[in-house]
């Protein structure tokens, strides 16, 4: 690298003048996409990071107790992957929608949402969907599997 002189006319200074650091400004933009890409497909590849997105786009927008339902019913092993929707009509007083594929996965839903602190009563208006019976043949197997497959990688809550 040569060295120029100051405009002083003193000593020679070593660093490059800011016309000489190309691609700094696309090094930049390029971390920020790259962050912004990573924010992104974590949102999209979550089930409830879909929901969030979905809701954000119909414009939807909800209490702190209908989240606190969703994020309770979500969080759930058994009832996490259901289709459920939350409305708080007034305070304390949520109706429960949704479909559920047996009278024990709707009991384990509206336990959870009953035991949250600040709700008051559940209106109850999930319905059960039976599985066909092939599925509900596969099912046990597949439990099994899910369970040995997250025992061996240790995904296991």
């Amino acid at each position: 690298m040569t060295t120029r002189d100051s405009p002083a006319g003193g000593a020679a200074s070593s660093d490059p003048p800011r016309g000489d650091r190309p691609g700094l400004a696309l090094k930049i933009g390029i971390a920020g996409a790259i962050g912004l890409g990573a924010i992104v497909s974590g949102l999209l590849i979550s089930r409830s990071g879909r929901r969030l997105v979905r809701e954000a786009w119909q414009g939807r927008r909800r209490t702190r107790l209908e989240d606190r339902v969703l994020d309770a019913l979500w969080g759930d092993p058994h009832v996490g992957r259901r289709n459920f929707d939350v409305q708080e009509i007034d305070a304390g007083v949520v109706v429960l929608t949704g479909v559920v594929r047996s009278r024990r996965e709707k009991n384990r839903a509206l336990r959870l949402v009953r035991a949250l602190d600040n709700v008051h009563r559940v209106d109850d208006r999930v319905t059960i969907e039976r599985l066909p019976e092939r599925e509900r043949r596969l099912a046990p197997l597949r439990r099994r599997f899910r369970s040995a497959h997250e025992d061996e990688n240790g995904d296991a809550d």
